[in-house]
């Protein structure tokens, strides 16, 4: 079920991001960050920086995935597939949260 996230996620990041190209994988997890009341340096390091980290988690997650599903012990690559999951789940998370569009009130 991860898996099949992070790969729909991965595709949609890739055509939309990257290649800037419309596709149907747009609705998809598309969180409009608003970002505006962070200074520019700051805004940098969450697109550049925390963004780009969660696509080479993604790239990362869809290697591992496969390869910890076909060993039986358990060793560091399950900790860190564990902990690129936790990475996209917080990172994912807070986007969504910093959307307009989906304002939580506290």
């Amino acid at each position: 079920m991860i898996f099949v996230f992070v790969l729909i996620h991965f595709a949609k990041d890739v055509t939309q991001d990257i290649l800037r190209i419309a596709s149907p994988l747009d609705i998809i997890g598309d969180a409009k960050e608003d970002i505006s009341f962070l200074p520019k340096s700051l805004q940098l390091v969450f697109w550049y920086g925390l963004g780009g980290f969660s696509f080479i988690i993604e790239a990362f997650l869809l290697i591992a995935i496969p390869k910890v599903m076909k060993t039986k012990d358990i060793g560091n690559i399950e900790k860190w597939v564990i902990a690129g999951v936790l990475y996209l789940l917080i990172f994912l998370t807070t986007c969504t949260l910093l959307d307009p569009r989906y304002k939580v009130v506290f």
